[in-house]
């Protein structure tokens, strides 16, 4: 089950977030500001005091996300710094097809290649295996495939409360 997070509604991200156990996931359509991110940090950090071993972030991103601008791509490289040592990994899913998204997973992946951080990275384009890759770099030698399913359950509810339809899609994928 997704957990609700307890902050001033004037306090939250113009972007869902779903708490999951272990895993930090967010839904970037590209309109978040860099001063959103100084409350993503807060969440992650509070999320992480329940959890020793480290988190997993799992970043959303929708066939019809726009860029972030380069305020928005160094806050976001910023907290990352900062919150390196409470992350196991990392793990961006570029929904939709086409052109738009394979550029989208190869910005993506250059990102990871080029910009070595202390936790695992992985570009996806569902979240059946996105979530996999997740928990097996979560607890490794540990198996936590029963827990796929309802992962991937809790993260279409957690959408569906700011975006039906998006979750509505996720479930034909």
């Amino acid at each position: 089950m997704a957990l609700s997070y307890n902050l001033n509604v004037s306090n939250l991200p113009p972007v869902p977030v779903i708490i999951w156990r272990d895993i930090f996931i967010l839904v970037d359509k590209g309109n978040t500001k860099a001063s959103d991110y100084k409350i993503l940090e807060r969440m992650v950090v509070e999320q992480s005091t329940k959890h020793s071993g480290g988190l997993g972030c799992l970043v959303i991103i929708p066939a019809s996300a726009s860029p972030p601008p380069d305020d928005v791509r160094q806050a976001i490289k910023d907290v990352l710094g900062r919150l390196a040592p409470k992350l196991r990994c990392l793990c961006w899913v570029v929904e939709g097809a086409g052109f738009r998204a394979a550029v989208a997973r190869a910005v993506l992946t250059g990102l990871r290649v080029f910009s070595r951080q202390p936790y695992e990275t992985h570009v996806a384009n569902d979240m059946r295996s996105a979530v996999s890759w997740v928990l097996a770099h979560l607890t490794p030698r540990v198996e936590r495939g029963t827990e796929v399913a309802a992962a991937v359950l809790a993260i279409q509810q957690g959408r569906g409360s700011a975006y039906p339809k998006a979750a509505a899609d996720s479930l034909s994928a």
